[in-house]
C-alpha cells in the first residue's frame, strides 16, 4: 500500500477536539509519521535515531475533487500520512484520534483500524453482495446484509493483514457515493467486538457521515458482472 500525502482541503473540525483541518504540506509527500506507517515503517539498529514528528489527524478529507468527503466516528480522525487524492482514485486511513495524535487530543476508544477507498466511477448495479465481497477478499463469509445502498459482510479472514496482534476477523463494506463506488474496510485486535459483532454497525455509521457529508448525485445503472469479471471490486480492495 503506498503511503502518500493527498490534497487536504476540508475545513471542518470534528468532535476530536483542535485537530487540523487541511494538510500543512498540500500535495507534497509527506515526511512525518502516521499511525500506519509507524506500524509497517522498518525496524532499524540504529538506536541513535531521532522519531519523526507526528503530524496532528485531520478531522475530516475531500477526496476525488470533492466528490467524495470522509470524515471519522466519534473518536476516530483520519492520519494524514495515509491520505492518497487522485482525479479517479482516493485512499484515506481512519484510527483513534488519541493514538493518532500520540495523545494530545481525544479520549481513548477501541483501537480499530478503517480504510476508505474511492474508487472508480460505477453505478447501482455494481454494487457487490456480501458473497461477492468475501469472493474478492478469499474468506470465507460469518454474515452480512443489505440496504439502504449499503453492502456490508463480516469475513472470517485477513483480518490480521494489517493490524498487528489483529484478528483474523475482519468487516468489509461497500457504497455508492453519487457516481463513485467507496469501499470500506474494518479491521480489530484479536477478540474485539468490532471484530465480530460490532464492527458492521461502525461501518454503517461511517457510511451515514460520508453520506451526510459529501455532495449527492445519482448513480447511473450500469450492467451487472459476474464476481469474477468485477474490475471495479479488484479495483477497489486492491486485489
Amino acid at each position: 500500500m503506498r503511503v502518500l500525502a493527498g490534497l487536504i482541503l476540508a475545513g471542518f473540525v470534528s468532535a476530536c477536539g483542535g485537530l487540523p483541518a487541511s494538510n500543512p504540506d498540500q500535495g507534497k509527500a509527506a515526511k512525518t509519521g502516521g499511525f500506519l506507517s509507524g506500524l509497517m515503517a522498518p525496524k532499524t539498529a540504529d538506536s541513535d535515531a531521532k522519531p519523526a514528528k507526528t503530524q496532528l489527524p485531520l478531522a475530516r478529507a475531500r477526496l476525488v475533487g470533492g466528490d467524495v468527503i470522509v470524515a471519522g466516528p466519534e473518536g476516530y480522525c483520519l492520519d494524514p500520512v495515509t491520505i492518497e487524492n487522485k482525479r479517479d482514485r482516493g485512499f484515506a486511513l481512519i484510527a483513534s484520534c488519541h493514538i493518532l495524535s500520540d495523545g494530545k487530543v481525544g479520549q481513548a476508544v477501541e483501537p480499530v483500524l478503517i480504510t476508505v477507498t474511492v474508487g472508480p466511477k460505477g453505478g447501482a448495479s455494481d454494487l457487490p453482495t456480501p458473497r461477492e465481497l468475501a469472493f474478492t477478499a478469499k474468506a470465507p463469509l460469518l454474515g452480512g446484509e443489505t440496504g439502504d445502498g449499503f453492502v456490508v459482510a463480516n469475513l472470517d479472514g485477513g483480518g490480521d493483514a494489517l493490524l498487528e496482534g489483529g484478528d483474523q476477523r475482519h468487516w468489509r463494506g461497500a457504497f455508492l457515493q453519487g457516481d463513485r463506488l467507496v469501499g470500506l474496510a474494518l479491521y480489530a485486535p484479536k477478540g474485539s467486538p468490532y471484530a465480530g459483532a460490532h464492527g458492521g454497525g461502525m461501518l454503517r455509521k461511517l457510511h451515514n457521515k460520508v453520506a451526510s457529508l459529501s455532495p449527492s448525485g445519482a448513480a447511473k445503472p450500469t450492467k451487472r458482472k459476474k464476481p469474477q469479471q468485477n474490475a471495479l471490486l479488484d479495483r477497489l480492495f486492491g486485489r
